[in-house]
Order: C-alpha cells, then sequence, then structure tokens
C-alpha cells in the first residue's frame, strides 16, 4: 500500500564517508607516546594514588602538623604532604597527556629540580612543614625521584635508545 508520493533518499551516501570526505578535515595519525611522557603517566599516577591513599592514613586535620602517622609504617605525612603529591602527580599527568613530549622533557627537569632541591632541603633539616624530618625515609625517595625524573627529563634514555637502533 502506497501513499503515492514517492520519497528519493538524498545524502545517504555520506552517512559512512571519512571526514576528510564530508568536511574537508584530515585525521592526524594517533602520536605515539614517548619513553619520557610513559614515565611521567607511570610517576604521575604512583605519586596522586599515594596523596590519595596518605589522606586515609592522616585525615584531613592538622594540615601541616608533624604527625607520627607513616605510609606503609615508612613514609611521614600529614595532609599537606598529601596534598602536594596529588598535585605533583596532576602535573605529570599534564605531561603526559597534554604536552608535546618537548614539553613533557621540560616539565621532568622542572620537577626533577624541584624534588632534588625538597632533598637537600629535606636532609637539612628543614621540611618539617610536610612532616619530613632529616632522618625520615622520605628523602631518599625524593632523592630517587628526582635522578629518575631528571634522567627522563633531559631525554638520555631516549637517546641512547635511538643512538643503539642507529648502529644495529
Amino acid at each position: 500500500m502506497s501513499s503515492g508520493v514517492d520519497v528519493e533518499w538524498k545524502g545517504t551516501d555520506v552517512t559512512f564517508a571519512s571526514p576528510e570526505d564530508k568536511f574537508g578535515i584530515k585525521l592526524q595519525p594517533r602520536r605515539t607516546r614517548t619513553l619520557e611522557q610513559n614515565y611521567s603517566m607511570i610517576a604521575g599516577s604512583i605519586y596522586f594514588v599515594g596523596g590519595i591513599i596518605g589522606f586515609f592514613v592522616t585525615g584531613f586535620s592538622n594540615p601541616t602538623e608533624m604527625t607520627n602517622r607513616a605510609l606503609f609504617g615508612i613514609f611521614m605525612l600529614n595532609p599537606y604532604h598529601n596534598i602536594v603529591h596529588i598535585v605533583v602527580g596532576l602535573l605529570w599527568f599534564l605531561g603526559a597527556f597534554a604536552l608535546t613530549a618537548a614539553g613533557n622533557e621540560g616539565l621532568n627537569i622542572a620537577i626533577g629540580g624541584v624534588y632534588t632541591l625538597a632533598t637537600v632541603i629535606g636532609f637539612l633539616g628543614y621540611l618539617n612543614l610536610l612532616a619530613i624530618s632529616s632522618t625520615d625515609p622520605d628523602n631518599y625517595l625524593h632523592l630517587v625521584t628526582a635522578l629518575a625524573t631528571l634522567i627522563f627529563g633531559t631525554g638520555l634514555v631516549g637517546a641512547l635508545g635511538r643512538r643503539q637502533a642507529a648502529t644495529a
């Protein structure tokens, strides 16, 4: 049974066309992540999750007070220390997901420099604001973080990988 009106379907062939055919927009190939960006993603995850877990240990009261609360029974914490770790984790996420490879390396150099400074100040005993004393194992964690971040920030790992690939 027909209504007597013939309908011609126009434009249905564009439904399955690519964006370039529809709108003239060229798709960019997916860029691959550099080793430095992967490091930023992993380090950011560790520090961000560590900061969140730290709030379960310390709570939210007495934000800058030296406490006897330790994460994993090792690292002394207070709420302010947790906030710093969350912010640094978010900065690393920014480097991993939003910045170019060069921008991420620059961010890693900056974070590595800050952690180097935190290591020195911590060993001198001037980080009481973050519940870190001069004998706290957190100073060693900051030292390892600073070294790894500076190595990835300067592109040494990527340069060694490219050098070996070029000589092979």
